[in-house]
């Protein structure tokens, strides 16, 4: 039973590693050379890579999950706005490769559905908690809802190239905008 639990780490913690090293799509087999046990083994562990990718979104979501739960917003608009997107950038940036890797499966996956909505769903919530103010007006926080994505982060930080330092910065700036006008 132990060794059957610490296989079982071996192989989320292979999938882990792969994505995490830049292999997006990792087949089984990849996974099974990585945590160096047979190809049989991750089956014998896991239905499917389904299973597998399901096992791992759990293992992600307990990293982000104190982030994401942040209830205690101190202070003027100014540094609230900034708290949220440091919190949001360090989610992110944690993220980056294991939502990439999602973005290849997402259209078949319905595990991956799931756990992209409700990621939405618990983004808003923390949005709306920190900054209440954009309640009573839903086209100012439909805007800032998109600046402070995920998929607004990937753009800054992929397509346009800006490291994380600018990429906050310029977040921040156009979210202190928005709810200043």
């Amino acid at each position: 039973m132990e060794r059957g639990r610490v296989t079982r780490g071996k192989i989320i913690a292979a999938l882990l590693d792969l994505i995490r090293a830049g292999n997006l799509s990792p087949t089984a087999d990849d996974v099974a050379q990585y945590a160096n046990v047979g190809d049989r083994t991750v089956f014998r562990h896991f239905q499917d890579m389904e299973s597998l990718f399901e096992e791992m979104n759990t293992k992600l979501t307990s990293l982000v999950q104190p982030l994401l739960l942040q209830t205690s917003w101190d202070g003027p608009l100014a540094r609230r706005i900034e708290q949220l997107v440091a919190a949001r950038a360090a989610i992110f940036e944690q993220i980056t490769p294991y939502y990439l890797s999602g973005e290849t499966r997402l259209h078949a996956s319905p595990t991956l559905q799931r756990a992209r909505a409700q990621f939405a769903t618990q983004q808003r919530r923390q949005l709306l908690a920190c900054l209440p103010e954009m309640a009573e007006r839903p086209e100012v926080a439909a805007a800032v809802e998109l600046l402070t994505s995920m998929e607004g982060w990937l753009r800054l930080r992929r397509a346009q190239g800006l490291s994380a330092d600018p990429s906050q910065q310029a977040i921040v700036a156009a979210v202190s905008r928005l709810l200043s006008s």
